[in-house]
């Protein structure tokens, strides 16, 4: 899939209805032979969001693009990365003015689509880039890393809503050392995250005590996690560099993060999500252990240190 084409047609549209652009997705996948499964589209949707050029509204929806912008990564030497709206000759524009390195996101699962490719720009003057890419569209956010994880709020649980309807079929989480994270048929037995199906969508809902509350996937999940007391985040210092240890951070498959944390840890080295399928974690490079700590503290957790 040419997945570089792909978001220069979004940066074009601008925004539209997601069930719409999941099937584009699945179109231009097979114009190079490849054919995705249903959740192919929606796992790259949400690679593309991480990568901070989208912002998809799965409650309404809806997607729109994001404004182009370049973001310093962390302990990066003066490098930054582009994120947001990119035209086809817009890397073209950026290479007759800046030291342009392109980078093509690998791609370990077979399963998922590629990403666009990572546009990183090396720079001595971050004043001077700043302003030079201003003059072509491109806003220069500093750390967006740092920004996005310093002002990530405490996830909470939504408003009441009434229990799922009787007979309908449901499926409660499910979370530990012995079973991994996932779904299992039935309503659990006490409190818990239940999903049910309505009109073909995915309703969430948390029953505590004797109340339903609202929530979605990835929040319902992390906290389910946190009322059991079960760690799912664990990092490993790599390196020293501006008396910050930098680091990977390890999510285990199940639990996907809320789309701020994921990009705030996407943008700290411009590569999407990577997935290990033998210790089956979700891995993120170039992490401060402040951005680490900041991301876990978000969603009821703490940092597990590994050697």
């Amino acid at each position: 899939m040419r997945a570089d084409t792909m978001l220069a047609w979004m940066s074009e549209i601008g925004s539209g209805r997601i069930r719409d652009l999941r099937n584009h997705i699945a179109w231009l996948a097979r114009t190079a032979n490849r054919n995705p499964g249903k959740s192919a589209s929606a796992h790259w949707l949400r690679d593309v969001s991480a990568l901070g050029h989208a912002e998809v509204d799965w409650e309404r929806g809806r997607w729109a693009i994001a404004p182009a912008v370049a973001t310093l990564i962390p302990a990066g030497d003066g490098t930054v990365v582009l994120a947001g709206r990119r035209p086809l000759d817009f890397v073209d524009q950026l290479e007759a003015e800046f030291a342009v390195s392109i980078v093509e996101p690998p791609i370990k699962d077979p399963a998922r689509l590629p990403t666009p490719a990572t546009v990183y720009i090396q720079t001595e003057s971050l004043a001077e880039l700043g302003s030079a890419l201003n003059t072509i569209g491109v806003t220069y956010v500093g750390c967006a890393a740092q920004g996005i994880a310093g002002r990530l709020p405490q996830m909470r649980l939504g408003e009441p809503a009434g229990p799922p309807a009787w007979g309908t079929p449901v499926e409660h989480l499910v979370a530990g050392t012995e079973h991994g994270i996932g779904f299992v048929r039935g309503a659990p037995d006490g409190d818990g995250l239940c999903r049910f199906a309505v009109n073909g969508r995915q309703q969430y809902r948390y029953r505590a005590g004797g109340d339903w509350l609202r929530t979605d996937h990835a929040l319902g999940i992390w906290w389910a996690l946190a009322e059991q007391k079960e760690q799912a985040i664990r990092w490993r210092r790599v390196r020293e560099a501006n008396g910050d240890d930098i680091g990977t951070l390890f999510v285990d498959q199940g639990a996907p993060l809320p789309p701020l944390q994921a990009r705030a840890l996407v943008l700290c080295s411009g590569v999407p999500t990577q997935f290990g399928n033998t210790a089956r974690t979700a891995i993120y490079t170039n992490i401060p252990w402040s951005v680490a700590d900041l991301v876990a503290q978000s969603v009821r957790q703490f940092v597990s240190v590994i050697d």
